[in-house]
C-alpha cells in the first residue's frame, strides 16, 4: 500500500507538471491580433506560451495585484502583457537570490572562509532589486515607445488634414491616413479604426480608448477635436493641422533637450581626457626638474 500511495502520488505530480507546462490555447486577443497582424501575433502568441507557466504561478502568488494603470499603460504600448512581466520579473529575481549561494560556493572552493551572513545580505539585496529592474526597463522603453509614437502622430494628423482638403469626410479621412503609414503607431492606429469599425463604434471613441489605454495624452487630445468634427460638423481641420505643428515642435524641442544634457554630460570626460594628458606631458618633466634638485 506504501508504494501503492508513493506511485501514486509521483504519477500525479507528474501529470500536474506536465500539464502546467504543456502549450495551452492562446487568449481571444492574441487571436485576433494574430488574425490581422502575422508576424505581431505570432511573436506574442509564442511569448504567452513560453511565459504561460511562471507568469500563472506569479499570478497565483497575488503579482497582479501590484500591476497599477501606468504600469498597465506601459505593458499595453511595448505589446507585452502580465505574464510575460511576471515570468521575466520572477526569473531575474531568482537569479538574483541565487547570487548569494553561488557566491558562497566559490568561496568553498577557492578555500576562502566567509561568514554565511554576507551570501544571504547578497540574496536578501539583490534578488528584490533584480525583481524590480524589469519593471523599471519596460517603463524606459514605453517612454520611449510613447515618444516615437508622438512623432508619428503628428505625421498622422497632417495626412489627416490632407485627406480632408481634399474632400474627404472625418471617417473616410481618418482610415486613408492610418493605410498610408507604416511602423508600430501606425498599425495601432489601424488596429484601433478596425476595431471601431467591427464593433460599430465612432472612430474617435476608438482613438480615444487607444490612448487611455496606452496613456497618450496627445491622442487623447486629438480624439476630443474629431469627436468634435464628427458630432457637431464643426471645422477642426485646421485646429488639427496646428496640432500637428505643436506636437512636432515640441518633439524637437525634447530632442534639443537632450542632445544638450548629453553635451553637457561629455564635458566631464573631455575635461578628464584633457588633465590627463596634461600630466602625461608634463609628469616627465617634473621627475627630472626633481631629481636634479
Amino acid at each position: 500500500m506504501l508504494v501503492l500511495a508513493l506511485g501514486l502520488s509521483v504519477g500525479v505530480g507528474v501529470a500536474v507538471t506536465v500539464f502546467s507546462l504543456s502549450p495551452s490555447p492562446p487568449p481571444l486577443r492574441a487571436a485576433l491580433v494574430r488574425l490581422h497582424r502575422p508576424d505581431r501575433g505570432d511573436e506574442l502568441v509564442s511569448e504567452v506560451v513560453r511565459h504561460r507557466a511562471l507568469g500563472n504561478l506569479a499570478r497565483h502568488f497575488g503579482a497582479h495585484r501590484l500591476l497599477g494603470p501606468g504600469l498597465r499603460a506601459d505593458l499595453a504600448i511595448t505589446g507585452r502583457d502580465e505574464l510575460w512581466l511576471f515570468s521575466t520579473s520572477l526569473i531575474v529575481g531568482l537569479l538574483g537570490l541565487s547570487l548569494g549561494p553561488a557566491v558562497l560556493v566559490v568561496s568553498a572552493v577557492s578555500g576562502v572562509a566567509i561568514p554565511w551572513g554576507i551570501p544571504l545580505a547578497i540574496s536578501v539585496v539583490v534578488g528584490p532589486i533584480a525583481s524590480l529592474a524589469q519593471p523599471m526597463s519596460l517603463h524606459a522603453e514605453a517612454a520611449r515607445r510613447r515618444e516615437a509614437f508622438s512623432f508619428a502622430l503628428s505625421a498622422y494628423l497632417d495626412l489627416v488634414v490632407v485627406a480632408m482638403a481634399a474632400g474627404r469626410g472625418v471617417e473616410s479621412a481618418l482610415s486613408v491616413a492610418a493605410q498610408t503609414g507604416s511602423g508600430s503607431a501606425f498599425e495601432a492606429l489601424r488596429g484601433a479604426l478596425d476595431g471601431a469599425r467591427l464593433r460599430g463604434i465612432p472612430p474617435w471613441d476608438a482613438l480615444d480608448e487607444l490612448g487611455s489605454e496606452r496613456a497618450l495624452t496627445e491622442l487623447s487630445g486629438v480624439a476630443a477635436s474629431i469627436r468634435l468634427a464628427g458630432a457637431s460638423g464643426a471645422k477642426v481641420r485646421g485646429s488639427l493641422a496646428a496640432r500637428a505643428r505643436a506636437l512636432r515642435a515640441r518633439g524637437l524641442a525634447e530632442a534639443r533637450a537632450a542632445a544638450e544634457s548629453e553635451t553637457e554630460r561629455m564635458s566631464v570626460p573631455v575635461v578628464l581626457l584633457v588633465l590627463g594628458f596634461i600630466v602625461l606631458i608634463g609628469y616627465p618633466a617634473v621627475v627630472q626638474i626633481t631629481t636634479q634638485l
